[in-house]
């Protein structure tokens, strides 16, 4: 693993790898097969658990069943995000370390300096995410815990009575924390993951576009007594860096293509789930009680969905916005200085990045601030049909 990487998401590998998503070294079947193990012992049998209790039980009210509903299809959503990592993890472990490789590395401190501030907002992504679950969970699980009646924290449907005795309890119980630990961790340090894999991309295309607009520092004239030979040497060294530019953006859109391959489906899913739970929680809101614990309930969470999708949002948006500035950091440039050679090299790059490089969720969504301003506004008439409806 590249140190890029490894510092940009150090704790969203470790869980990967914990539960088989991530394949170190070389045992790839051992990995496959615990992932398949935990996939389904835990995320697919626990949604059905949880499914079929909210199924067969009566007495429940409805604000209850639109919370039940609401974790249903996130959980639901977690499913198909996660299966790739699963049945694709070689290919999704070489995109991951797709930056780690030799031509990405910083050539000078400018270069440096970009990619440390892309690692540092990377890994301060992973931290707050992950602290931020943890916390939840532990604060979901703490009435369960040290509450005097013995319950769980997720009603599954169970075909034993679970209290029947101490060991039958705790063996359910830890299986419902795991339960409850699978789906947030899994669901939460991927979109980090992700979203941060889209900034990377972007880093590299801060560096390609320094090396566009200083590419004039490798033309100098040199002294009047030795013009023409200054200019052949130095022309000789601008095709060189411009030639490593151009194989850069090559890398760069390759990349990207390979990226949507991987992770567009994950994406789709996610925002998917968040559209569908974000729908539940307007409902919700509309039955709850103003200022009620419920309503503040619902109003969390929906703040929640929507930071997810605008986080990936928001990393799509500023690679589409970096690679439409290329174009730009070309024109601004003395490109008019430069020989015929040169300035068709320039053109190859201008006329690929004429070309939108937009971040989709399943080929069907655009993922870019558009979407979520479409989302916020979709959300906010859905409550007020159904406050005119009620």
């Amino acid at each position: 693993m590249s140190n890029i990487i490894k510092e940009s998401f150090n704790i969203d590998l470790n869980v990967l790898s914990i539960f088989g998503l991530y394949i170190t070294g070389n045992n790839s079947a051992f990995f496959k097969v615990r992932a398949y193990a935990l996939y389904f012992f835990l995320l697919v049998m626990g949604t059905i658990l949880i499914l079929t209790n909210l199924i067969l039980k009566n007495n429940i009210s409805g604000m209850q069943m639109n919370l039940m509903v609401t974790y249903v299809v996130e959980t639901m959503s977690i499913w198909f995000k996660v299966l790739p990592f699963i049945r694709n993890g070689e290919r999704i472990k070489k995109c991951i370390d797709f930056f780690g490789q030799s031509d990405f590395a910083p050539r000078d401190t400018q270069e440096q300096e970009i990619i440390d501030e892309c690692v540092a907002i990377c890994r301060r992504n992973c931290t707050a995410y992950f602290c931020g679950i943890i916390i939840t969970v532990i604060l979901w699980n703490v009435p369960v815990y040290f509450g005097k009646e013995k319950t769980f924290p997720v009603q599954l449907w169970l075909p034993y009575d679970p209290i029947s005795s101490s060991l039958i309890y705790y063996g359910t119980l830890f299986y419902a924390t795991a339960v409850i630990m699978y789906d947030a961790l899994l669901g939460t340090v991927t979109d980090p993951l992700i979203g941060g894999l889209a900034y990377h991309a972007t880093a590299q295309l801060k560096i390609l576009k320094y090396n566009l607009q200083t590419l004039d520092k490798h033309i100098e004239d040199g002294s009047d007594t030795n013009r023409n030979e200054f200019k052949i040497i130095n022309y000789k060294t601008a095709y060189k860096h411009l030639k490593h530019c151009i194989n850069h953006h090559n890398n760069i859109l390759s990349f990207v293509v390979e990226y949507e391959e991987c992770f567009s489906g994950c994406v789709f899913w996610q925002m998917a789930g968040s559209l569908l739970s974000l729908c539940f929680c307007c409902i919700g809101l509309t039955l709850a009680t103003v200022a009620s614990v419920n309503a503040l309930t619902y109003l969390f969470s929906a703040s929640i969905i929507s930071f997810q999708i605008l986080f990936y949002c928001h990393y799509g948006t500023l690679l589409y916005e970096e690679n439409n500035s290329l174009i730009n950091a070309i024109c601004m440039g003395p490109w008019y200085q430069y020989d015929v050679k040169i300035r068709k090299m320039l053109l190859i790059i201008m006329e690929r990045s004429k070309r939108p490089m937009i971040l989709t969720a399943g080929a069907v969504i655009n993922v870019t601030l558009e979407t979520f301003v479409w989302v916020l506004k979709s959300s906010y008439s859905l409550v007020a049909v159904l406050n005119n409806y009620g």
